[in-house]
């Protein structure tokens, strides 16, 4: 009788020449791209713009988007992780929500359970205050907040949102305390801070950035470590010396155990996306801040904020369990 090793050694050939042969061909079939929102929000847009794109520079395969809204992402996660890794169902990640969702809630995945690939945009979250306030640069916002702890007030959308999270970080970075009021949205956040019902508020740039230009509001700095290039003349709360990093950085993962080869592939379709001059144009006229982060990039920023999160729910949990 022939050992076994000796029967089983041709198919275990056979299959692994047939999975390099199926890696190589990769993409041969439609891939679904998930977006755990409804239609015509700011991911499900990026995914549609993005995905003839992608098509292109797999080289094959058409990349249809499909809608999974439900639990700020969660549900649309859950499936992701749930899915089979061979490349065909992948995720447009928005962070932090990926992560904050994950903390008072009862979610069925882990950020270990995603092979992360690359990001297209960041846009960081500002801070816009009133006109009538005295504050003209992140330093004066952090000056009074330290004189009159609890007292500054800061706008955004509902507890556990990004914005909120945004100003918890922030207090963490510059050892403040602010009283944050919550809102039920960007926008009304917005009429609080330029009725001169609150000191200020927190939101993404380019939400904010009109209000800046147009005298209704002063955006004193952003939640970033570079000035953007939709707004230029906006200082960064790190130009104060405020080591914080936050926004909304969007990209893609697929389900842990995705073959390398085939993360790889995606990687460089991303990268070869945000070098398309076309999607550049299109980009612009959409004010998407473009910004490519690699696989390992993206996963370290992804449990960055994940650990960061983690020390202040640990201190102070913001929702009730």
């Amino acid at each position: 009788m022939k050992p076994l090793s000796l029967i089983l050694a041709p198919v275990l050939l056979s299959l692994s020449g047939t999975t390099a042969i199926a890696q190589a061909d990769y993409p041969s079939r439609q891939i679904e791209l998930l977006v755990g929102f409804s239609a015509g929000g700011a991911l499900d847009i990026l995914a549609r713009q993005a995905a003839p794109f992608l098509e292109k520079h797999l080289g094959g395969g058409d990349v249809v988007v499909i809608n999974r809204p439900g639990a700020g992402g969660a549900l649309m996660q859950t499936q992701l992780a749930g899915a089979n890794p061979d490349g065909y169902t992948l995720g447009l990640l928005s962070m932090p929500g990926v992560v904050t969702v994950l903390f008072g809630g009862d979610v069925d995945y882990e950020i270990e359970d995603f092979e992360y690939s690359g990001t297209f945009t960041f846009e960081p979250h500002s801070v816009m205050v009133g006109m009538d306030t005295p504050f003209e640069t992140p330093a004066d916002l952090i000056a009074a907040a330290r004189e009159r702890p609890g007292e500054v007030t800061l706008g955004g959308a509902g507890i556990g949102s990004a914005a909120h999270l945004a100003a918890l970080v922030l207090e963490r970075a510059a050892d403040v305390k602010f009283a944050f009021i919550p809102s039920p949205g960007a926008a009304e956040m917005q009429n609080q801070v330029m009725g001169g019902h609150i000191d200020g508020g927190v939101t993404t740039i380019s939400s904010a950035y009109s209000r800046h230009q147009e005298q209704q509001a002063r955006v004193i700095g952003t939640l970033s470590s570079e000035r953007t290039s939709v707004a230029p003349d906006i200082a960064t709360f790190a130009e104060a010396g405020y080591d914080v990093e936050w926004g909304a950085l969007r990209g893609i993962a697929a389900p842990k155990g995705t073959p390398p080869e085939i993360m790889d592939k995606i990687t460089e379709a991303i990268r070869l996306t945000l070098d398309d001059p076309e999607f550049q144009q299109i980009a612009a006229q959409n004010n998407m801040l473009l910004h490519f982060m690699d696989g390992d990039r993206f996963e370290a920023n992804v449990r960055d904020i994940y650990s960061n999160l983690e020390e202040i729910w640990a201190e102070e949990p913001w929702i009730e369990e």
